[in-house]
């Protein structure tokens, strides 16, 4: 197994994921790219369930005859769940929520990508409530399910580019959201946003709070996939125009295929004994299981507060 050999950070998803039988996963935007990619090793290492949630019913169908592929896709199942919609998503996370089923890992990927300012039918960035928000609303609502599974893994998809967001980011009131910033610092933005959430959850575990108990084995990381093939450069075209277009003609042969190496660092914080045997928690994980520094600004424990208040405001105002 590539993945035990000394010094290697490498994990080859065909082959060092362990037998994963019995166990219960929830990956957003698990359709395509990146998710798809997630969703497809967990069935192919046996996982008991999978749920994807996305919002095209099209490419859900899509996705869901190609992971026959990759095990029994009778053990794979689409949920809607349009992130743009802030009350359709806490239904979505009731209904979730209700199972009696443990959740053995909650995998954040869905996401849009570097692209123009529009603000959703909740009248916020879309950035910001689709890489960010509405995922915090799942999250609060199955982190009893996690809980109540031992070993559970929560995993944030972030970027390197988190290291590119806006030096003057407070996250002080909604105003500061919607603002348009530009295409690539609202990406950045969000990427940041998930390695701050990551580590204020972490810190609420060690504290004991929102059901916490003590020492318990629950492990929370952001991961960065590195530069990926997926759809969302096309996003970058539309923001920037033919720079856009000529910029991913350049980087597209160097980009990494989702489904064989994309996947890697969320795969590794899913799944990978490793995680629960060295106690690797509420850090930052780069290609391919590389625990390493966020930014300075990942690391500011006060605005990963201040994100966490606002996150909770938005949500109230709008959901209730």
């Amino acid at each position: 197994m590539s993945s035990l050999l000394p010094g290697s950070n490498k994990l080859d998803p065909n082959s060092d994921i362990p037998d994963l039988s019995g166990k219960h996963y929830i990956v957003t935007g698990g359709s395509a790219g990146i998710g798809f990619g997630i969703a497809a090793h967990l069935l192919q290492h046996k996982a008991e369930n999978v749920t994807i949630l996305s919002n095209k019913e099209e490419h859900a169908n899509s996705a869901l005859e190609e992971l026959k592929e990759y095990g029994d896709a009778s053990k794979a199942h689409w949920v809607k769940c349009d992130l743009e919609d802030l009350k359709f998503t806490d239904r979505v996370a009731d209904e979730l929520a209700k199972s009696q089923d443990g959740l053995d890992g909650l995998i954040l990927n869905a996401g849009l990508g570097v692209g123009v300012y529009n603000e959703t039918r909740d009248k916020l960035d879309s950035h910001f409530q689709v890489n960010h928000l509405s995922q915090f609303i799942l999250l609060a609502k199955l982190l009893p399910r996690l809980q109540r599974t031992p070993g559970a893994r929560i995993v944030f998809e972030s970027s390197e580019l988190h290291r590119a967001a806006p030096s003057d980011t407070k996250f002080k009131d909604e105003a500061e959201i919607n603002t348009d910033i530009g295409p690539t610092k609202l990406y950045n933005r969000t990427k940041l946003a998930q390695i701050l959430i990551a580590r204020a959850l972490q810190r609420r575990k060690e504290a004991g709070e929102l059901g916490f108990k003590p020492d318990q084995k629950i492990f929370i990381n952001a991961v960065h996939p590195g530069g990926v093939a997926t759809d969302q450069p096309l996003q970058a075209e539309e923001a920037y125009g033919k720079v856009g277009v000529i910029g991913h003609k350049l980087v597209r042969p160097f980009m990494k295929d989702p489904v064989s190496e994309g996947c890697r660092p969320a795969l590794y914080a899913a799944t990978s004994p490793e995680i629960e045997e060295k106690g690797i928690s509420g850090q930052y994980i780069v290609p391919d299981k590389k625990v390493t520094s966020p930014s300075s600004q990942a690391q500011d424990d006060e605005l990963g507060e201040a994100l966490w208040k606002l996150s909770e405001d938005l949500i109230k105002s709008r959901v209730g």
